[in-house]
């Protein structure tokens, strides 16, 4: 099957899950991000094992699954169990110092921080959707749809720019594809989509939608180039396969990886000043 026909089954199947998991129940979106965010976890931990680091992969888990619940938790505002999961991720952080004495590997923080970090970088940003998607109190779906239609429109209309028009690279000592038509390209079309999407939606104010589709543009520019960065360390092309055609979790949730927790800050600033 030619890759083009493979890439657009499973940008497809992609494209319409996620719409599924953020409209159908807020349980289902919690299920879904749960899934990918572990999938992307054990994904970064696999990538810097090619690079001679040995992050403790099981409790580095542990602590994506404690994280990933803590901050769903917090939605919910039950402080009892938060503090449960408080708990027990201060305990499995103490477990990953521990263990890594008894390790015979040199590098013995390299390797607790990567641990560390593939939590941080893969699940907290895709725990976060259960609190955009919650964010003024009632579930407001079409908020969190509106972040990864962003994402989607800047991500493929930067690259058809590129591909026409590009010249000027943006940052070619990471990522020598990318160019600065191509940015301003993706960033006219998330703030066209913002308006569109402001007459389609009255979960936010027009001027909302603008600034979410500017910060996705921009923050989700340096998350594409913090992920070239992370593969060329490494020193691969795509950080998996799991998706045919796509590449990995990371790889197609590069931009958002950055881009929830920037949004999240800014709703949560707005709606407790505004």
């Amino acid at each position: 099957m030619p890759n083009i026909v493979v890439r657009g089954i499973t940008g497809l199947v992609y494209v319409l899950s996620v719409i599924a998991a953020i409209f159908i129940h807020p349980i289902v979106c919690v299920a879904y991000f749960f899934i990918i965010a572990i999938a992307g976890q054990n994904e970064f931990y696999h990538n810097v094992k090619k690079y001679n680091i040995k992050p403790n992969v099981l409790l580095g888990n542990l602590l994506g699954i404690i994280l990933y619940f803590m901050i769903v938790i917090c939605s919910s505002c039950e402080e009892d169990l938060s503090a449960v999961f408080l708990a027990a991720l201060i305990v499995v952080s103490l477990l990953v110092f521990i263990v890594e004495l008894y390790s015979k590997a040199k590098e013995h923080f390299t390797n607790i921080a990567y641990t560390f970090l593939g939590g941080i970088y893969a699940v907290v940003p895709l725990a976060l959707t259960s609190l955009i998607i919650n964010i003024k109190g009632d579930f407001s779906p079409m908020i969190l749809m509106s972040v990864f239609i962003f994402a989607w429109c800047n991500d493929t209309f930067a690259y058809l720019t590129g591909m026409k028009f590009g010249k000027h690279k943006l940052f070619e000592r990471i990522s020598p594809k990318k160019t600065w038509e191509g940015s301003i390209g993706g960033f006219v079309s998330v703030i066209v989509a913002g308006v569109v999407i402001s007459l389609c939606s009255d979960a936010l104010m027009l001027w909302d939608y603008i600034v979410i589709a500017i910060l996705t543009s921009v923050v989700g520019t340096f998350g594409d180039l913090a992920e070239s960065m992370f593969k060329r360390q490494i020193g691969v092309k795509d950080s998996g396969n799991i998706l045919p055609g796509h590449g990995g979790i990371l790889d197609r949730f590069d931009i958002l990886l950055l881009v929830l927790p920037v949004v999240y800050a800014y709703l949560k600033i707005r709606f407790i000043f505004c």
